[in-house]
């Protein structure tokens, strides 16, 4: 498992549903995942609710207690617990990317929250069934995954390198704003053997597992 997040019972000024709404055009927002920084000093959540039109969208933050880049960022938020947190794009901050790459290639799970709220969605890494035990991207649980260098982000793509294993390789990272489900020849081209796969905890998001990040990896650098 990825951990347990700390979960504090604050309120916070502007609230996750007012800057939701404003950084991410989500409407009605209905939960969260989150994966846990071992160093605590990012807290990594990845926002799911509704768009105007109704879709199922996704927002990755980060809070930090100071500001990372203010490329990346969206906002500062008042926290009634740990004070001034500033809200960036999940995607620009390299703790962020680590583990979302960590997840997927360890086949792990995300967080546990430390209240009773949990995550509205399971989220569960592949790893890569056709690397070899023991080379970068296989299934391997103790796996090291490192420090994350970024070239280029956006709010729906991280590109950059990793240190994995006695490697470090580039990648291309995506979080898809809009969530669907797997995707097939039929439908044109097909959802890539890495990736992560949310199964809805809530009947609001429907019973189908849906895809929320996808890894791929370029060459040994």
């Amino acid at each position: 498992m990825s951990g347990t997040a700390q979960i504090y019972d604050a309120v916070l000024h502007p609230t996750k549903e007012e800057f939701t709404a404003r950084y991410g055009a989500v409407v009605t927002l209905l939960g969260s995942y989150r994966l846990v920084d071992p160093a605590d000093e990012a807290g990594i959540e990845i926002h799911i609710g509704r768009d105007a039109e109704g879709r199922l969208v996704q927002m990755p933050t980060t809070y930090r207690a100071e500001e990372l880049d203010p490329a990346a960022t969206f906002c500062s938020v008042d926290h009634s617990v740990l004070g001034t947190r500033w809200v960036s794009n999940a995607l620009g901050d390299p703790v962020a990317v680590a583990q979302m790459i960590r997840t997927i290639v360890q086949g792990d799970d995300g967080a546990a929250y430390s209240n009773d709220s949990g995550p509205i969605v399971d989220v569960l890494g592949t790893g890569d069934p056709k690397a070899p035990e023991g080379e970068p991207g296989s299934v391997v649980e103790d796996l090291e995954v490192g420090k994350v260098k970024l070239q280029e982000y956006t709010r729906q793509r991280a590109v950059g390198t990793v240190e994995i294993g006695d490697h470090v390789r580039s990648f291309e990272l995506r979080l898809p704003n809009l969530l669907q489900t797997e995707r097939t020849v039929a439908r044109g081209f097909t959802t890539p053997r890495m990736h992560l796969t949310a199964t809805p905890k809530d009947e609001r998001l429907g019973t189908d597992g849906l895809i929320v990040a996808e890894l791929y990896w370029g060459d040994l650098v």
